[in-house]
């Protein structure tokens, strides 16, 4: 249990730098300090380009490491968190008086050295999950702990964000706009971050040796990354996953990119029942998790991974579905409140609990790649996942903007400028998309074939393969 907690504490850092590039990049160089809003996404359409081969590339060099002391995973984790950390710090503090262009190469360059640092710190923490157990059930238990330390430090970002460093202040409409708050808050969310890291890093110490490859041959080049890549998308049960994965993620960011325009014209929320519905997230982690756990030891990953992608598609669905036929609470009723937290409730518990177990399941696909080619590539494998979560959120915006388009959404209106049609519209593509993208993933994780019996069979068999000494031949 206590690897587990600590483990879970190492997302420290990856919470900091999630947080503050979904949240308040944009806001930042775009409202506070003036770049055009193209620039920005031009800087970060380069750095997803750099992400898609950092990150193959650092699952490589990390599966490929050959340390005694640190093993594969903690040495490049230690080394990464400072850096990230003086990166982000810096990416929010640009010198005054710079020209357009010189703050764009400080954004633009800080930024990617941001997402290139912290993939030398995410990609062996989260191949570290695999390390640290071979067990079919306490892989989940292992991400389930990840996942809700992941939604603790998350929640911590926003509480540090407005009651400490971008509070309201007299003379401004609004504390996001307080310039000289963003680079504290960055600054102690880096080191938030540093403290984090170090603490799993001591905390999962006695399992170095886990993370240990299969034998001490000289490993692989790190532009080899690619071709094993090529070889792990051979196997249907990588595929199936990761596809399955993506659409999921695909999908929470859609909802999430479409839930201020949702809940400010289709429910006529105001900023209060906004607040509460944007916390029901956190409420339903520690459950999720929980349940997630329960249910895959009692069945099976895949079992509970296709009908929590359901729940997941389905809930944020019915209040649509409701509100389309008639059937919804009045408009500024506390009975229309409790409908939508409840079923966004539900949908995030169904989202969390498929997501956790997707994890667990591409740690035992790694055990399938280990028996098949000789050398364990968790690092490879996760890195895969971690650049198809960039890609799947970039989709949600793109499928959200083009929601917008279609329904001919005014700008900056007034919730009673927006007609029944247009917000009838919005529910309309809501619901075909949380259901069709729901559908495919269902079929995605259909298709997925490694079972509990399957997994165990596959132990055995490694065990067998293992010399007395706890290595074998490359094969």
């Amino acid at each position: 249990m206590s690897n587990r907690v600590s483990y879970g504490v190492g997302h420290a850092m990856i919470s900091a730098k999630n947080m503050l590039f979904h949240f308040f990049f944009l806001f930042y160089f775009a409202n506070v300090i003036g770049l055009p809003a193209w620039q920005v996404m031009a800087a970060t359409v380069l750095a997803i380009l750099i992400d898609a081969v950092s990150d193959p590339v650092m699952g490589q060099i990390s599966d490929n490491t050959r340390s005694r002391r640190w093993g594969r995973r903690h040495g490049w984790i230690v080394a990464s968190s400072l850096p990230t950390a003086a990166a982000m710090a810096l990416l929010f503090s640009p010198p005054a008086g710079m020209s357009q262009t010189a703050l764009f190469l400080w954004m633009a360059g800080f930024m990617i050295g941001t997402r290139v640092f912290i993939t030398g710190y995410t990609v062996p923490y989260f191949a570290l999950a695999a390390d640290m157990s071979d067990q079919y059930d306490e892989r989940t238990a292992i991400v389930g702990t990840r996942t809700i330390f992941e939604n603790i430090f998350n929640l911590l970002v926003f509480i540090l964000a407005f009651t400490v460093f971008l509070p309201d202040r007299e003379g401004l409409e609004d504390g996001m706009l307080y310039e000289p708050g963003y680079a504290p808050l960055a600054l102690t969310l880096g080191l938030i971050g540093v403290a984090g890291a170090l603490f799993m890093v001591l905390g999962t110490w006695n399992r170095v040796d886990t993370t240990q490859p299969r034998n001490w041959a000289p490993g692989k080049p790190w532009y080899s990354a690619f071709a094993n890549l090529r070889e792990a998308l051979r196997f249907t049960e990588f595929r199936t996953l990761t596809l399955g994965f993506s659409l999921l993620v695909m999908l929470y960011s859609t909802i999430s990119q479409l839930s201020l325009f949702v809940g400010t014209y289709v429910w006529r929320f105001d900023q209060t029942e906004k607040l509460i519905t944007s916390l029901v997230p956190f409420s339903v982690i520690i459950p999720a998790a929980l349940a997630a756990g329960w249910w895959s030891r009692r069945a099976d990953k895949r079992e509970a991974a296709l009908w929590l992608t359901w729940l997941f598609g389905l809930s944020f669905s019915l209040p649509f579905a409701l509100y389309l036929v008639g059937f919804v609470p009045p408009i500024g009723s506390t009975e229309l409140l409790v409908l939508v937290a409840v079923s966004s409730g539900f949908g995030y518990a169904g989202m969390v609990g498929a997501l956790i177990l997707s994890y667990s399941m591409m740690a035992d696909v790694s055990d399938l790649m280990t028996l098949e080619t000789g050398r364990k590539r968790e690092g490879l494998l996760f890195a895969a996942f971690t650049f198809a979560n960039k890609l799947a959120f970039a989709g949600g915006l793109i499928i959200a903007t083009l929601g917008l388009t279609l329904i001919d959404l005014p700008d900056a209106a007034l919730p009673s400028e927006v007609d029944d049609s247009t917000t009838r519209g919005l529910a309309i593509y809501s619901i075909i998309v949380n259901l069709a993208l729901a559908l495919t993933a269902w079929w995605a994780y259909h298709r997925y074939s490694l079972s509990r019996e399957r997994h165990a069979v596959l132990q055995q068999q490694l065990r067998e393969a293992r010399p007395v000494e706890g290595r074998v031949p490359e094969l």
